[in-house]
């Protein structure tokens, strides 16, 4: 089981939720990297890709989300956190801290990613997400290939 929100909030930043059921971990999401829209990538392409990774950055440190295909439709999961920016190479890839993990099936992650795209395109639309993410747009290709 994987549960995931992911909030914007205002000024560049938004708050993410992941959780496995038992344990769930809360934390802030920088606009410096466009993780929504790596979140949606990596719905698309787990179907057909073994690993995929989703990088949360924060200042200082980044979550990252490494998730692997284990067969057709089934996901293990784990949560990393990265004291420094390790997707800017600041931090050597095996320093981290394992904060969750689990495992969960294709066509769940599929929908919790569905699902935050189509919220925040509900309450928010393309136009106010880029003015409250600053930095990137909203990933409508990607929305449009998992409606």
């Amino acid at each position: 089981m994987i549960e995931i929100t992911y909030k914007i909030i205002d000024g560049g930043w938004a708050n993410a939720k992941i959780g496995n059921g038992r344990k769930q971990t809360k934390f802030a999401v920088s606009y410096l990297n466009d993780s929504l829209k790596e979140l949606a990538e990596s719905a698309i392409e787990i179907r057909s890709k073994d690993f995929k990774t989703v990088v949360f950055m924060e200042e200082p440190g980044e979550h990252v989300l490494i998730l692997h295909r284990n067969d057709q439709n089934k996901i293990d999961y784990e949560l990393r956190w990265y004291a420094d920016w390790w997707s800017w190479n600041l931090i050597e890839e095996g320093n981290f801290k394992t904060v969750l993990k689990g495992s969960t099936t294709v066509p769940k992650y599929i929908n919790q990613v569905r699902n935050i795209l189509q919220e925040l395109m509900t309450a928010l639309g393309p136009e106010a997400y880029r003015k409250k993410w600053i930095e990137h747009d909203f990933p409508i290709e990607e929305y449009e290939k998992l409606k």
